[in-house]
């Protein structure tokens, strides 16, 4: 045999070698992710009572002084791969009834976006469990586009005057890169004040 078939059936054994462990990687990891995501009860857990959020206004002057909170939740890599560039977004809206908004009389309801923040965790590694804290101070909020608690609220609107909805985003790499998830609960209601 010559040398260049030789070499041409290396070639092509190799390429062929390549292409199949590529393609396992690539269903494995697929496999894998579906086994994070089949139980998103186990595998990912928020717990409500732990989570602490404080908001401190000034009722006589109509403004926020201080706000901040800490949402821990924990994370289980269930999978057969670490997961990466672990990120969790969250964005909250403030709705409330404009006083006068439309006009002499008129109430208008308004959503304005109070938080947009952002954070990077670090990977969690296959089998183990990773506990985080998400949180966020005054920095991190949008202090101008909180109304003023005297002139701008109608407080006699059917309960509650504040309702607040969350926008919530996981997203994460995954077998070896090959696979981005993201994962989203949308308009969440997360509270109301009174």
């Amino acid at each position: 045999m010559r040398p260049s078939r030789v070499f041409r059936l290396i070639f092509r054994i190799f390429i062929l070698l390549l292409t199949i462990s590529m393609t396992l990687v690539a269903v494995l990891g697929g496999y894998s992710a579906i086994l994070i995501l089949k139980d998103p009860k186990k595998n990912i857990q928020v717990d409500p009572g732990s989570a602490e959020f404080n908001l401190d206004v000034n009722f006589t002057g109509g403004y926020v002084e201080n706000i901040n909170f800490t949402l821990p939740f924990n994370i289980t890599n269930a999978g057969y791969f670490d997961m990466e560039n672990l990120e969790l977004s969250v964005q909250i809206a403030l709705n409330y009834s404009h006083i006068d908004g439309g006009g002499p009389g008129v109430n208008v309801t308004r959503s304005v976006n109070i938080l947009n923040h952002n954070m990077t965790f670090v990977d969690i590694l296959k089998g183990t469990t990773g506990n985080f804290v998400f949180f966020g101070n005054y920095s991190n909020f949008i202090i101008g586009n909180f109304p003023n608690m005297l002139t701008e609220i109608n407080w006699f609107r059917g309960p509650p005057a504040l309702e607040f909805y969350a926008n919530f985003s996981i997203s994460l790499d995954y077998s070896l890169g090959m696979h981005s998830l993201e994962i989203n609960a949308i308009n969440l209601a997360v509270g109301s004040f009174p």
